[in-house]
């Protein structure tokens, strides 16, 4: 193993893919894939979810490590991982521990937050047959999401939300543009019409690697929100219910709850916690979201942005190159001190996890 643990983190999803195959196949640990039916990488080849287990398959405890559910997140998370299985992590003895890489591969490989079908996976398990309302969304829509991308066009658009967010305050704004919203396919923070292929290849992981599970310990790794470097625990849990008190004990006071307005975060709709909870009725689940820092919040909403518009509206791809360089930049801080910092934010957050089984 490495001394300087930015050697783990990647350059690209399929740098990534390698260094964490070559990690587990090191230890012994055989790696399962699951080929993407229709989406490819920039490249032309398939794309790939990969999981990794370890621990006996009848174990009724369990830690399960994910990364990439937002896609271009996913250099955080699999350098954590590949770091780990380099670095000899191994669940207790009547433990399983599974590692999901690249939950959704494609806005991996293509350095966007959403899938082929510009899904945001953290609000895609919902019931899609009544998906959650957010009115707020529905009324700035054209301005969170603009068609136009000429100067006038957008300093409108800017326009239209900074009036709103003077009226609301910032939380307000914060939590109606990014909580989900179900009715724009075209939009950001978009939940999708129906189950992606990542919450279908979730389900089968969970199916295979841990159907006999009582107790599910859950990290999923994040990027964007804070200051560069910086980490916190999320959890969706109330204090004052079993699941924060489950949280409160692995991980101390460090723990923020989102439904509060203590974290970084405001509550979302169709998160992957909530689709774990309706995937495993039967488990006692505590989930947490270790989110790291990277740029401000306006930087990385205008990433978005333009990206949205580069996907769904440009009519042409001149500008293609420079998007996506700024959205890799928004969300993965590729320096040795930011990588250096994380580092130690996940290894203590997947230390004290382990501790908890």
């Amino acid at each position: 193993m490495s001394a300087t643990p930015e050697s783990h983190f990647p350059q690209d999803y399929r740098g990534a893919r390698r260094a964490f195959i070559a990690a587990c196949e090191a230890r012994g640990v055989d790696v399962i894939a699951r080929v993407h039916p229709a989406a490819k990488g920039p490249d032309g080849k398939p794309l790939f979810l990969d999981t990794a287990a370890m621990g006996p398959r009848h174990a009724t405890k369990a830690l399960l490590l994910i990364c990439g559910t937002h896609g271009v997140e996913g250099y955080f998370g699999s350098g954590v991982m590949t770091g780990l299985m380099r670095g000899g992590i191994a669940p207790p003895p009547d433990a399983r521990l599974v590692m999901v890489h690249a939950l959704n591969p494609f806005g991996f490989a293509w350095n966007r937050r959403v899938n082929e079908d510009n899904v945001d996976i953290n609000r895609n398990f919902v019931d899609h047959a009544d998906p959650p309302a957010n009115p707020g969304y529905d009324a700035l829509a054209e301005a969170i999401a603009p068609r136009d991308r000429t100067d006038d066009a957008w300093a409108r658009a800017d326009a239209v939300l900074e009036d709103w967010r003077r009226r609301y305050g910032d939380r307000a704004w914060q939590q109606t543009i990014s909580a989900g919203q179900y009715h724009h396919p075209k939009g950001l923070f978009y939940g999708g019409a129906r189950e992606s292929w990542s919450a279908q290849a979730l389900r089968a992981v969970l199916t295979e690697d841990l159907s006999r599970v009582e107790k599910l310990v859950a990290v999923d790794f994040h990027t964007g929100l804070g200051a560069p470097g910086t980490g916190e625990i999320i959890v969706e849990a109330a204090p004052g219910t079993p699941a924060h008190a489950r949280a409160l004990a692995i991980w101390g006071d460090s723990i923020r709850a989102a439904t509060t307005g203590e974290s970084l975060s405001t509550p979302l709709t169709g998160t992957l916690e909530q689709g774990l909870e309706r995937m495993l009725p039967r488990a006692e689940i505590t989930c947490a979201t270790l989110e790291v820092g990277t740029v401000p919040l306006p930087a990385m909403f205008e990433a978005l942005r333009l990206a949205n518009w580069q996907d769904q509206f440009a009519p042409d791809a001149s500008g293609a190159a420079e998007i996506e360089r700024r959205m890799r930049d928004a969300f993965y801080g590729d320096t040795p001190g930011w990588k250096q910092a994380v580092w130690g934010h996940a290894q203590a957050c997947v230390g004290a996890a382990l501790a908890g089984l």
